[in-house]
């Protein structure tokens, strides 16, 4: 288990830098705009290393490629919701809603995985938890800059961002234990971008990319090659190893990441509240990750697993 620990944590810094980066281009590009070409960037980098190196993967994928279609809409409708929603909302409403996945995630893992409902009753998982959320809610709640404010549409689009990336998180769990995650989300960034690009053309700015500066170009590139791809491949590798409800706990670490990153590379404010609040978050989410390694817990997500492979291969 401590593969899915080393996964866990490669993800987190991979989906940390690029908000800090989209931050910087928020004067370039409009949200959509950025999301559509962080996509591209990540396909075209994950197709390339995937056709050097694992060949026989991407095959495999592109044989079943049927198989990801639902994955990828309801990737490109959680992009397409959740980035509506930032822009009818503040900064704080989005990101406390955005972490109701520590929640839905559990719970819809709870409904349909055996080895899931071992974690999720646990008495260690549901009080690191609640570390966790309060945590993350103190961390949010301490930038001290923006009010919890947006109309009644901004609350209902994040949240259904937040669903439909919830709902994404436990599909992909019966996904990647029989087909490699590079190969995933090589496929599911390309057709992301094919169910994407109408909500682009309507509402974005598709020919702003030619119009920046090179150096602009490559950060919102960059952005897309770590957050879509890099991230997401860790992750997956992660959800194989420690399952959907640990995972989902450990990011919450991520509002507290890139404030972090934020203060050391734009020099924004880290209050006291958002240092004292990451100390109780960390403190949550280490409690719920070792949890990954007591034997009973990684015997049952191991045999599960083991069985679901095998299962997929005959």
């Amino acid at each position: 288990m401590k593969k899915g620990l080393i996964f866990l944590i490669g993800a987190a810094i991979a989906w940390s830098w690029p908000n800090v980066l989209i931050r910087m281009l928020m004067t370039d590009f409009d949200v959509f705009t950025q999301s559509f070409f962080r996509y591209i960037a990540a396909s075209v980098f994950l197709f390339t290393v995937g056709l050097i190196f694992t060949r026989k993967n991407i095959l495999h994928a592109a044989a079943n490629i049927k198989i990801l279609l639902i994955p990828a809409l309801i990737m490109a409708l959680h992009q397409i919701f959740f980035t509506a929603g930032i822009f009818r909302t503040s900064a704080n409403v989005s990101s406390l809603m955005g972490r109701l996945n520590a929640i839905i995630i559990p719970l819809l893992s709870f409904i349909f995985y055996e080895d899931e409902r071992r974690i999720v009753k646990n008495k260690y998982f549901l009080f690191g938890a609640f570390l966790a959320l309060l945590g993350v809610l103190g961390v949010i709640l301490g930038r001290g800059s923006d009010k919890i404010a947006g109309s009644s549409t901004g609350f209902i689009f994040v949240f259904l961002g937040t669903l439909g990336w919830s709902v994404y998180a436990v599909y992909m769990k019966k996904i990647v234990r029989s087909i490699e995650p590079l190969s995933i989300i090589a496929f599911v960034s390309l057709l992301s971008i094919v169910f994407f690009l109408p909500v682009v053309l309507i509402f974005g700015d598709i020919n702003k990319i030619v119009e920046v500066p090179t150096g602009r170009m490559l950060i919102l590139f960059a952005s897309g090659i770590l957050g879509v791809g890099v991230g997401n491949v860790f992750y997956y590798h992660a959800i194989r190893y420690v399952g959907t409800s640990i995972s989902s706990i450990f990011f919450l670490l991520l509002p507290f990441s890139v404030s972090l990153i934020a203060f050391l590379v734009l020099g924004e404010t880290l209050t006291i509240m958002q240092v004292i609040s990451g100390i109780v978050l960390i403190a949550g989410c280490w409690l719920v990750t070792s949890m990954a390694n007591r034997k009973d817990i990684a015997n049952s997500i191991n045999l599960v697993a083991s069985a679901k492979i095998k299962e997929a291969k005959e």
